[in-house]
């Protein structure tokens, strides 16, 4: 989201500049976007708080004149938003995609809250839970969409009609397996039942070449003991949205966020999609009619009826989603989201503005 935020904000014109780890994946992305980085180069304090050190990023603060930071990892908001505290003509902006599970009612939490001049949700259902465990006055809320779909076009001709395929993507720096195994052992054992007419294949997308996935070795092994290494596949690609459209459906992994992006994509594609059961994910099929299913995490005995149910009556999901289309492009689509987004950067730009020019003394 970073990136694509990136992105659109340069193709108005705005100098642009990511603040990121060295050498890490979306600084490797960036690159290849040429998106300009600045460096995190400190470390945790040994405080209490924990807080990351952002001595260079204070410092590129008054080098580059930045006028907003947009913030996405709730661990920096905090010390961005204390630093920012003396930078009054700086506006601060935080994007919230991922569930929110600690309350931040603290008197200190209390006031770096009010140094954020915007949140953007990507879902209106985040709302309730954003305001519950932070506060945030609902005012400062935008909602924005996911922004998917920029370039997103079926092709049926990359798909196979020999056997059923089934996607999902992982990041490539997972510490453990246990989020897979359960996909793995539905996709055997739904082999193994033969109930459809056709074989089903998983393929694990990564954007990191497996050869560098610290898990690679403990992943096939598991794929050995599930008897599973004609039906699952390890897969590298370099654009996941891609790899959205040449399956017959998607199964979505991550539990830390509401719904994933690839997910809608997956949809706009005519592609059925079975998703961890949250609160958006339940949202979105009731209020949209059957798209795709819902599954509850970990359950692989209900991923494998789930994925049954969706491939014996295919025809039927993708019906619903061609009817649905319209809808799902007016609120999650990549204009509607661009649109949100810039309104909100210049709204707060002013804002803040006006907020320093009528009190230019005090911190606000």
């Amino acid at each position: 989201m970073a990136l694509k935020d990136c992105l659109i904000a340069r193709e108005t014109g705005h100098n642009v500049f990511l603040y990121c780890l060295r050498d890490s994946f979306i600084n490797l992305k960036a690159k290849q976007l040429g998106i300009d980085c600045l460096f995190h180069v400190g470390s945790i304090s040994l405080n209490f708080l924990k807080w990351h050190r952002l001595n260079a990023f204070v410092q590129y603060l008054t080098k580059f004149n930045i006028t907003l930071v947009h913030c996405y990892d709730i661990s920096f908001l905090w010390p961005a938003s204390f630093y920012l505290k003396r930078k009054p003509k700086v506006s601060l902006v935080f994007t919230f995609n991922h569930e929110i599970k600690k309350f931040y009612k603290r008197f200190w939490h209390r006031n770096l809250i009010r140094r954020i001049d915007q949140v953007f949700l990507p879902i209106k259902e985040m709302a309730d839970g954003v305001h519950g465990h932070l506060e945030v006055p609902i005012r400062k809320f935008e909602y924005t969409g996911l922004g998917v779909g920029k370039n997103v076009t079926s092709q049926a001709s990359d798909k196979s009609s020999g056997a059923w395929f089934i996607g999902c993507a992982v990041g490539g720096h997972e510490k453990e397996i246990d989020f897979l195994k359960p996909a793995i052992s539905a996709i055997s054992s739904l082999n193994t039942k033969s109930s459809l007419t056709k074989k089903v294949k998983l393929l694990i997308y990564s954007e990191v070449s497996w050869d560098k996935f610290l898990l690679q070795d403990e992943v096939r092994e598991f794929i050995a003991a599930v008897s599973a290494n004609d039906h699952v596949f390890l897969e590298f690609t370099d654009d996941l949205t891609s790899a959205c459209q040449k399956v017959d459906a998607w199964l979505g992994l991550d539990t830390k966020i509401p719904i994933e992006d690839l997910l809608i994509n997956s949809l706009l594609n005519d592609t059925p999609t079975l998703a961890p059961r949250t609160y958006a994910t339940k949202e979105l099929f009731r209020k949209r009619g059957r798209l795709g299913e819902t599954y509850k995490s970990g359950d692989a005995r209900e991923i494998r009826e789930k994925i049954e149910k969706i491939l014996s009556t295919y025809t039927d999901y993708i019906t619903r989603i061609e009817r649905g289309r319209g809808g799902l492009i007016s609120d999650f689509g990549f204009e509607f989201y661009k649109n949100q987004l810039l309104m909100g950067y210049q709204k707060i730009l002013t804002k803040r503005e006006r907020l320093i020019r009528n009190r230019p003394y005090k911190s606000v």
